[in-house]
């Protein structure tokens, strides 16, 4: 009997790591510039289906770049999360002589309502794997495996299918390779529906096995917070566009202008603050990198429909008559519920829910008899995407792996591509969709007018463009696409290397999974075919030289000093790209930037450098600023390391060692007299501070007519503590005279006033 009734590790890697299988729903990928939750159901960014607008605080779904949550003007914005979810589900019928019946397991991914009973996985076990060149106390990790990624979660469960799935993510640092997140998945037929030991497995054969990908692509929640909102609703006819890049097995969305945050563009996008101005050019994307074709059922052994089988049936099977894949590969208005899952996708026993493209001139003899991609629904409502593959065979014991990627790139082509895309859009650089499936009245590009298949343009975010319908290559100049962002003002400094549109991070990660040589898949010969490779990545990736661990600490005057040991300038590995000359020291009071450069370091600077370590004091404080600090390592050849140190550090002097009398400063409170650096809670410009308290102790503040109007427990070595001025109701409060009481658990008490002039 084989049978997976323990969780497996991933033993052959020599990596030190916090090795506990966690007992919490989800981990966080958190080292890239991409982040994202993955559940122990399956469920990636959102553990649960929701058409909707709320994230959890400190969640992230698909959140790029990462870190990216603000308070403005009173109201806290979670940040640019990029999905209401993804997850994977799927559809077997086992083989029993006394009964046949098709089953279902939906994993996450837009699977609110219970199609039938029985039909959700079984939360299993999950472990995060920390393969960090540099261990936290600042030296070199001797178990480092320069063949891994740097951050690994491995997570398994049960499926009431009978097929036990086991998903390994990685993601890394990498200036260059920090944009993505690869997930191999592993689906085999253990038998085992409910994750109980102690119950009997199934040996049966599943046959016509599909197995769906699906997310609720959405392209910057911040943005969509600050105009019509984040949901489906919102977004729809808000010029955001799915894309199909059929080159790269790439579907994506993306904003036709960019989406610029309408108040601040101008002054964020001079300044950098938050990052830059236009804070939703996210163009997210789900790739394909490998699919099975050695477990796929042959054309007698499936129970298949086609809509259309006269011009479907011939043209869908290859030389060994199994299905061409993608089974299914689908944009949908909204991300599918359960019921439509099935239907749709998963129900073998009806027609099959997306046709094979059948049409020569618009896909190319390459991907005739595939899955059509369905543009009828790219431009008005673009959220639902899905990647489905079989149907297959799997008999007890049997093992199928197919891998997916999560892409985030800033737009999605450079100026050049979109010129020549416009001039030869049916050779270069061209994307499927572009249609609503209506008459169009509006002139909207894409639209062929009745609704028929068009290509897209590609926007850029280095100039502006009005583009052509790509059918007819006929010029609309009533609608411009991109935006001169780029070059009119500073590159975000979460653009961290030269690998910017979303293309680009694509061909990035089929180099990392493949070990093959970096291609730009962009003309009209190279393709990238996810079935020629192999079935586990070779993550065989250039290096750069790690960031060092740094310890941020206050001076007796409340001055922060940065320090850090010398230790990665003895950071070897077979495919270092160069050895380190020098390390930069920055802040900033934002996680995005702008980042103040502060020093450049050499090494062994005799400025910096004494008694075995780098030490710099940042004496443009003032006590209760808070900074984040990091320090970058940059090669001989110019190759900067990630931003790995990120440290939050407030400029502070102890607690008293007793109540004593507090003070609110500034007070009287005026407009922007607040302080400055990081905003974290609350914008910097709205924040008072109460000073000198003791360790422990409890603040109320109440109105002049006595209401209370907040509670905050103060439990930490520091002198004093912030108040962003907002309610118990998340409301900022009124110009005023306000009273505050400090009480202390030994049943000490003072109190006083304060001012607030708005």
């Amino acid at each position: 009997m084989h049978h997976l009734k323990k969780i497996t590790l991933i033993a052959s890697l020599l990596i030190s790591a916090n090795t506990a299988w966690s007992q919490t729903d989800y981990l966080i990928h958190k080292r890239g510039m991409l982040n994202q939750a993955v559940y122990k159901t399956g469920a990636l960014g959102r553990g649960a289906y929701q058409n909707s607008g709320t994230t959890e605080p400190g969640v992230p779904s698909f959140e790029w770049p990462a870190n990216s949550a603000i308070t403005l003007d009173g109201v806290t914005y979670t940040g640019q999360h990029n999905s209401f979810g993804g997850g994977v589900q799927i559809g077997a019928t086992p083989i029993d002589t006394v009964a046949t019946q098709r089953l279902y397991a939906y994993c996450g991914g837009g699977t609110n309502a219970l199609p039938q009973q029985n039909s959700f996985p079984v939360a299993g076990a999950d472990k995060r794997i920390e393969n960090y060149p540099v261990l936290a106390n600042g030296e070199l990790n001797p178990a480092y495996n320069p063949d891994e990624a740097e951050e690994i979660i491995v997570t398994q469960w049960a499926t009431p299918v009978g097929i036990t799935i086991k998903r390994t993510s990685r993601s890394w640092s990498f200036p260059d390779y920090d944009d993505f997140i690869i997930y191999e998945y592993e689906f085999e037929n253990t038998g085992d529906i409910d994750g109980n030991p102690s119950t009997p497995n199934s040996h049966l054969q599943l046959n016509d096995v599909i197995i769906n990908f699906s997310h609720g692509l959405t392209g910057g929640k911040f943005g969509y917070d600050r105009s019509a909102g984040w949901s489906q609703i919102g977004i729809a006819g808000k010029d955001y566009q799915a894309h199909f890049d059929q080159k790269r097995w790439l579907q994506y969305g993306l904003h036709r202008t960019g989406n610029p945050e309408k108040t601040y563009f101008n002054q964020w996008a001079q300044t950098g603050k938050f990052g830059g101005g236009l804070l939703s050019p996210q163009s997210p994307g789900v790739m394909v990198l490998y699919y099975d074709t050695t477990h796929l059922a042959h054309k007698s052994e499936t129970i298949v429909k086609f809509a259309s089988p006269l011009t479907e049936d011939p043209v869908s099977w290859d030389s060994h008559l199994h299905m061409k894949q993608p089974y299914y590969d689908g944009v949908e208005t909204a991300q599918l519920d359960g019921p439509r899952t099935r239907t749709k996708v998963l129900d073998i026993n009806g027609v099959r829910g997306n046709p094979s493209a059948t049409d020569l001139a618009t896909y190319g003899p390459d991907w005739v008899g595939r899955g059509e991609f369905n543009w009828r629904q790219s431009l008005p409502q673009a959220v639902g995407r899905n990647w489905a593959f079989g149907p297959y065979i799997l008999k007890s014991g049997e093992k199928i792996r197919i891998t997916v990627a999560e892409v985030c790139g800033f737009g999605a082509a450079r100026d050049a591509e979109t010129v020549l895309g416009m001039t030869n859009g049916r050779t270069y650089l061209r994307d499927i969709g572009g249609s609503t499936g209506n008459v169009s009245t509006d002139g909207r590009i894409g639209e062929a007018g009745t609704g028929s298949f068009a290509y897209y343009g590609i926007p850029n975010y280095w100039a502006p463009h009005a583009q052509k319908d790509l059918n007819s290559l006929t010029l609309n100049p009533a609608i411009i696409h991109g935006s001169d962002y780029l070059t009119k003002y500073p590159k975000p400094d979460y653009l961290n290397s030269d690998v910017i549109t979303v293309r680009e991070v694509a061909d990035r990660a089929i180099q990392t999974y493949t070990g093959a040589p970096l291609i730009n898949y962009s003309d009209s010969v190279q393709q990238y075919w996810p079935e020629k490779y192999l079935d586990h990545g070779n993550y065989k990736i250039p290096i750069p030289v790690p960031a060092p661990a740094i310890v941020v600490r206050n001076t007796a005057l409340g001055e922060n000093v940065i320090s850090w040991g010398p230790q990665v300038e003895s950071f070897t590995t077979a495919r270092l790209q160069g050895t380190l000359d020098h390390y930069v020291l920055y802040r900033s009071d934002h996680p995005l930037g702008r980042w103040q450069q502060l020093a450049v370091v050499s090494k062994h600077d005799l400025l910096y450098f004494s008694n075995g370590q780098y030490r710099y004091i940042d004496k443009n404080t003032r006590v209760g600023d808070k900074w984040y600090y990091s320090v970058l390592s940059i090669d001989d050849k110019g190759n900067t390391s990630g931003r790995t140190n990120l440290t939050l550090q407030e400029s502070a002097i102890g607690a008293t060692s007793s109540l004593e009398h507090v003070f609110v400063a500034p007070n009287p409170f005026i407009v922007t007299s607040g302080y400055t650096g990081a905003s974290v809670g609350g914008d910097i410009v709205k924040q008072l501070r109460l000073y000198n308290l003791p360790k422990t102790c409890t603040i109320r503040i109440f109105s002049f007519s006595g209401q209370l109007v907040q509670t905050i427990e103060h439990n930490e070595n520091n002198i004093q503590h912030p108040y962003f001025q907002i309610t118990r109701n998340n409301q900022l409060i009124a110009s005023g005279v306000y009273f505050y009481s400090v009480n202390t658990p030994d049943g000490s008490r003072t109190n006083g006033k304060f001012v607030i002039i708005n």
